[in-house]
């Protein structure tokens, strides 16, 4: 009390003690030189207390459930996979630790040509490019890292140049990767940028054209069957990918699921059927056609592509349920 009567006589201020609580939580308290620190402004969980089921059908039918998978390039070329998913979905085993490794290779593999296809016909592949090494080059990481650089030193000179690659591993060891890429490109900016990566003749770059008379779906299923063709025996580790492309590649894709009723019977035969003529529908009725069907017919294929010299038949209903694997023109 005489403390404040003296800085009164003075003429200072007097400043009142003032009772201070925490500030309650997401709630935001202006710091002051009395208060203490804010709380923060949002306080987040990093996990679900309850399962949600979010995304779990609430579909009640009791029958099997269908997943198709459409993807439309137009007349050129169309695909369809279907498949019965799994009642009981999940995890079967940890990474690495499956007894059935090389059937899951083989998947895989057909999976990833299957990707490069199309995302070749995304972004009309017709042009196949090379870069080379002067040394025997076996460092894959390496490699990985030019081919960025490479992708950036274009962005950067207003080239950007959207392209599908896969790494080629030769008989001795070197490691060289192939870019499928649209049209003619500039082979002056690429070697001049390829020069500043690996430095000045320590490397090369090719480009190599489409044949005459040719078709762009041909071209891709052959650049996807060219670039693929070492997927068997290049050497993979762990978790490593076996194909890489550039950003923004948007594939068309449709999904589509089908419910059935629980006692609806040959729904393998009828869902071929209906794709069938889904495809055919999308194509025409000039077009050339494969398929495959596996599982006794719960899963499988159909592709195709336009072609004047084929005719497919629409009014009949002679189509035979897939109950083996079969392929057909």
């Amino acid at each position: 009390m005489e403390l404040q009567k003296h800085q009164a006589s003075k003429g200072q201020r007097i400043v009142e003690p003032r009772a201070t609580v925490d500030a309650p939580a997401g709630v935001c308290q202006r710091r002051t030189a009395a208060g203490p620190p804010a709380a923060s402004k949002l306080v987040r969980k990093t996990f679900l207390v309850d399962h949600t089921q979010s995304n779990v059908s609430t579909h009640l039918s009791g029958g099997p459930t269908w997943s198709v998978k459409i993807h439309d390039f137009g007349k050129q070329w169309v695909e369809a996979s279907w498949g019965q998913v799994d009642p009981h979905p999940g995890k079967k085993s940890y990474k690495g630790t499956s007894k059935n490794k090389e059937l899951n290779q083989k998947r895989a593999q057909a999976r990833a040509k299957g990707e490069i296809r199309r995302k070749c016909l995304s972004i009309q592949a017709d042009h196949l490019v090379t870069l080379t090494y002067r040394d025997n080059m076996e460092d894959r990481d390496r490699v990985l890292t030019d081919l960025e650089r490479l992708r950036r030193m274009l962005s950067r000179n207003g080239y950007p140049m959207p392209y599908v690659a896969v790494l080629e591993c030769q008989k001795r060891g070197a490691i060289h990767p192939h870019l499928a890429v649209r049209g003619f490109q500039d082979i002056r900016l690429l070697r001049r940028c390829w020069y500043k990566i690996v430095g000045k003749a320590q490397g090369q770059v090719n480009v190599r054209g489409p044949r005459p008379g040719t078709s762009p779906v041909k071209l891709a299923r052959y650049l996807s069957k060219y670039i693929s063709k070492d997927l068997d025996s290049q050497p993979r580790e762990f978790e490593e990918h076996r194909y890489f492309c550039s950003l923004g590649i948007a594939v068309p894709t449709e999904r589509y699921q089908i419910f059935l009723q629980r006692h609806a019977g040959r729904a393998e035969g009828k869902m071929f059927c209906f794709l069938y003529s889904e495809v055919v529908r999308r194509i025409g009725e000039c077009c050339a056609l494969k398929y495959w069907n596996g599982g006794a017919g719960t899963f499988g294929w159909i592709s195709g592509f336009e072609d004047p010299n084929c005719r497919i038949i629409t009014n009949t209903s002679s189509l035979l349920p897939p109950t083996r694997a079969r392929a057909g023109d």
